[in-house]
């Protein structure tokens, strides 16, 4: 979404996307193609590998790229390894979120090493205010604060496709910190009770064999569904009644603002920046870990009126309009890079 504003703007944003040797097309580079998205697809064996990163730079830099923006922790390490002096071009990162690992799990070592190769670029841009109270990024001059931010513009969806009752749609990895366990045992509490929930799960990850064995042990196999990855997810928010984010940790996730602007109501965790996107005070907010935090707070909205359902839906979608368009998004990033090329990068 970035990159279709920057367009807009006159840039040129090369999307550099890696992965392992013999890996075939990702995601990202499908929908870099259909969006018109100029695109550098780079392969190179896992770890630190200097060597292949320096090659990366060369040929970047051979199409005239000018600077580097990374968004996430395995380009921060070995750009930070190599370090502005080596690769001469003005060095930004986004720090989207941490998921807060445990030593000595090896992710625990990466956010280690991220926090402290950070240090080498000339600007650190966080997701939202509140992940400012990371120790890593307080009172820091090269800390920059820029929302996430997609299209205005919703996108056409399937007329055909209707909410059926008390049906439920989670969406996000299969790891421990988007809190899908809780969630799974929270349907099953609450189908307890004569009303029978759906839920189901769009996403893939290291929790999917465990996640299943779960919900095969609460016997609800027949109500909860993990659909692995599902491409454009939003096209199906009409299907489902609520959306529900159970994360433990976030920065300000995509999918929270495009359920705001769909008009799709969404209960999530009050975490990270989920907050300041909803508001402090927002009924859809819940406390994270909590079983009986999401059993309660999906029990309450079914039994809204429909009149404040859709008012709260309303304020969801104004709070979108006004604070977490792409086009923001872009401006500020465009001041932001503006300002490390007029310094040569210097901070």
């Amino acid at each position: 979404m970035l990159c279709k504003e920057q367009q807009k703007q006159g840039l040129h944003p090369l999307i550099v996307s890696c992965g392992l040797p013999g890996e075939v097309q990702k995601p990202i580079e499908e929908a870099a193609r259909k969006q018109g998205i100029d695109l550098f697809v780079w392969r190179m064996p896992a770890g630190i590998n200097l060597r292949s990163t320096r090659d990366l730079i060369a040929q970047l830099k051979s199409q005239n790229v000018v600077l580097l923006h990374s968004h996430g922790y395995k380009f921060n390490i070995l750009l930070g390894i190599l370090g502005k002096k080596e690769i001469g071009l003005p060095l930004v990162s986004t720090v989207h979120g941490y998921v807060k690992a445990k030593f000595p799990k090896k992710m625990w070592v990466y956010e280690l090493l991220d926090r402290i190769f950070l240090k080498r670029f000339d600007a650190i841009v966080l997701v939202s205010e509140k992940m400012q109270d990371i120790s890593a990024f307080r009172n820091g001059k090269k800390i920059y604060v820029i929302k996430n931010g997609i299209s205005a513009n919703a996108p056409l969806l399937d007329s055909s496709l209707e909410a059926d009752p008390y049906q439920l749609l989670a969406i996000g990895r299969l790891s421990p910190e988007k809190g899908f366990d809780y969630l799974i045992r929270a349907i099953a509490e609450l189908n307890k009770n004569a009303v029978v929930c759906q839920l189901t799960i769009f996403g893939d990850g290291m929790l999917r064999d465990s996640l299943s064995v779960l919900v095969n042990e609460l016997g609800e196999q027949n109500n909860i569904t993990l659909a692995g990855f599902v491409a454009d997810a939003q096209q199906y928010f009409h299907k489902y009644q609520l959306i529900v984010m159970p994360s433990l940790t976030e920065g300000i996730p995509v999918t929270l603002l495009e359920a705001m602007r769909n008009r799709t109501p969404i209960i999530a965790s009050a975490v990270g920046g989920i907050p300041e996107v909803l508001g402090a005070n927002s009924e859809f907010l819940i406390k994270p870990a909590s079983v009986s935090e999401v059993v309660n707070k999906v029990r309450a909205w079914f039994s809204k009126e429909e009149t404040h359902k859709q008012q709260l839906v309303d304020d969801n979608y104004r709070r979108f309009t006004e604070g977490f368009s792409a086009e923001k998004m872009a401006i500020n990033y465009m001041s932001l890079y503006q300002q490390l090329m007029s310094l040569g990068g210097k901070q």
